[in-house]
């Protein structure tokens, strides 16, 4: 049977069709789906109609292209420039016969926004796992060069996320509106609404995570201020050490003519070796009041 022959307005209640098309594809479609698909959805909006409701999602693609939903009693159609990747996985998850036919269209929609969902959680947890990298180097003292560049990247990552996370919220809470439920079987609100709660739990993580990128600049920043204090620390008792030496020589290059003066090499030797033992006895005492 070809596409354009499916009887979409007769399947039964356990039927279920799902058609995935591109904008550009010329391939005949039922006429119930061509009027659906016609005309573009606005991000973040959800327009209902007699038996049908459809809206739009940006993907997490660097190219920022959409996702069109239609929503029929047993049916649902997406399209988009590109097939998402995780549309694959989803249908790829089950393993022989599966009863993914069986489904309302509206539970199908909502697991394929689950999917959908998963893959800001994935982006949040890569986040994670740099952020954790980048304290460890930090908390070592071994980056070979500013952390800073790799923190502002995260944090324009998860501000990436969280706009588009934002553009979507117009359709997460459309779909759990009481005039919108109305319209919706009593089987499907539980989707509906596991839905919305795992839009709220990402907007809540990318919220956690953006302040542990802060919290890993401001370790950073504390890390570098330590640094800053030892140094200071470090060439504050090479300045007393120095000025003292430079006080010794100064006084015995007085032009006084005194009998210590005239001891020569070992006068010399003295006064060398005493301003040696009180250099080391200076790094001794910093050393153990812990200075440096």
């Amino acid at each position: 049977m070809r596409l354009e022959d499916v009887p979409i307005e007769g399947l039964a209640k356990d039927q279920l069709v799902w058609v995935d098309t591109r904008p550009t594809s010329h391939a005949a479609l039922p006429r119930r789906l061509r009027e659906a698909r016609a005309g573009a959805v606005p991000v973040g909006r959800l327009e209902r109609f007699d038996d049908f409701y459809r809206f739009a999602v940006r993907l997490l693609d660097q190219s920022g292209s959409q996702l069109q939903f239609a929503v029929g009693q047993s049916w649902l159609l997406t399209s988009g420039n590109e097939r998402p990747p995780f549309f694959d996985e989803f249908v790829e998850a089950d393993q022989g016969e599966t009863l993914k036919g069986k489904m309302s269209a509206t539970a199908f929609m909502s697991s394929l926004l689950l999917r959908y969902l998963d893959g800001f959680r994935e982006e949040i947890a890569k986040v994670d796992v740099s952020v954790d990298k980048l304290d460890e180097t930090i908390l070592r003292g071994r980056e070979k060069r500013s952390p800073l560049n790799s923190l502002a990247a995260l944090r324009r990552r998860l501000a990436d996320l969280r706009a588009i996370l934002i553009e979507q919220r117009g359709v997460i809470h459309g779909l759990i509106a009481p005039d919108f439920l109305a319209h919706v079987e009593d089987t499907d609100r539980e989707f509906l609404i596991e839905v919305n709660r795992i839009f709220e739990k990402l907007e809540d993580d990318i919220g956690r995570a953006r302040d542990t990128v802060i919290g890993s600049f401001e370790l950073y920043a504390t890390r570098v201020a330590q640094d800053t204090n030892q140094l200071v620390k470090v060439l504050t008792i090479a300045t007393v050490i120095t000025g003292v030496i430079g006080a010794v020589a100064g006084v015995f290059g007085m032009n006084f003519n005194t009998p210590f003066a005239n001891t020569g090499l070992a006068g010399f030797l003295l006064v060398t070796g005493g301003m040696i033992l009180v250099s080391v006895g200076i790094v001794a005492l910093a050393f153990w009041r812990r200075w440096i």
